[in-house]
């Protein structure tokens, strides 16, 4: 009989430093679980991590009894939940977004709104502010994965995202995600 898979959603936050990734990367699989997904990133001073975990229940029940003591030992806030694999989408197409804008207030609110406007969901997103190198002037980098709707024509949304980027004094592409 097949093993029954179990999922688990852990976010961490603490204090970066050299081996934070690795530690926490061992202590998941030391206790006979997977890293399905994994995201880490620094946040100012601080590094948080999300990751799905994969495991039969023996395995995610043992990493559970455990991540109390390894929040202390790593000095990490831990928070997690039970979830599953999530649901397909054959009725959207895979979409990334990608815009590089002045820092300006209320950017991700919105193109957030213009695709949940088009019926797009968005599945993910990256945004990070840097100065820019030849002006020094405040940039924002902002990276969306989309799933949008097949009745949604692509010419069509690419235009009307065209035109928000214009109002926004942004560069913007929207091409599919071809993975």
């Amino acid at each position: 009989m097949p093993e029954v898979r179990k999922y688990l959603a852990l976010t961490a936050l603490g204090a970066h430093r050299e081996t934070l990734t690795a530690d926490l990367i061992s202590a998941v699989e030391k206790r006979g679980c997977d890293i399905v997904e994994c995201r880490l990133a620094p946040l100012g001073r601080q590094v948080t991590a999300a990751l799905l975990i994969a495991g039969n229940w023996s395995a995610l029940g043992k990493l559970e009894s455990a991540l109390p003591g390894l929040a202390e030992q790593l000095d990490l806030q831990l928070h997690y939940a039970h979830t599953e694999n999530p649901d397909l989408a054959p009725d959207f197409r895979p979409y990334a977004a990608e815009v590089s804008a002045p820092q300006q207030s209320g950017l991700l609110g919105e193109l957030v709104g213009f695709f949940r406007g088009q019926g797009a969901r968005v599945v993910e997103i990256t945004s990070q502010g840097y100065d820019s190198g030849y002006t020094g002037g405040a940039m924002c980098g902002v990276h969306i994965a989309l799933q949008v709707p097949m009745t949604q024509h692509p010419q069509t949304l690419r235009e009307s995202f065209m035109d928000l980027c214009d109002d926004l004094h942004a560069d913007g592409m929207l091409d599919p995600i071809k993975s």
